[in-house]
């Protein structure tokens, strides 16, 4: 039931488009933590096991990981994930730099929306 309640509240936090990339990034960031360390609650035999669940939640666990470090270059900051607090100073708008962290965080917000898909196909 906890998980089905922590599966319904991902897409909600996800849903929040009006906000600035890094705003939507910590969000998933935050959702993510939670939804993983649900799942590895619920499947104590990770990461030992080799079923196709526990490869998927490695995956998925990866791919937060990389969006940590994305969101970490695109705010030039040491701990993105550490608080929804934390100062965000992304090069200037129009320049090569900027697009290029815009692009790498984008990227991997998409990335784990893919791999967090494929680990609630894996649960069910």
């Amino acid at each position: 039931m906890r998980l089905r309640k922590l599966l319904l509240l991902i897409p909600l936090l996800l849903l929040i488009g009006c906000q600035p990339i890094e705003r939507q990034a910590y969000n998933t960031v935050v959702a993510s933590k939670a939804f993983l360390d649900s799942v590895k609650v619920a499947h104590p035999e990770c990461p030992a096991a080799t079923i196709t669940l526990c490869s998927v939640l490695t995956r998925a666990t990866a791919a937060k990981d990389v969006l940590i470090d994305a969101g970490e270059g695109y705010c030039n900051v040491a701990q993105f994930d550490a608080s929804d607090t934390t100062p965000c100073n992304p090069p200037a708008k129009g320049t090569p730099a900027y697009q290029q962290v815009f692009d790498r965080l984008q990227s991997a917000m998409s990335i784990y929306k893919l791999t967090e898909s494929d680990l609630k196909g894996a649960i069910q």
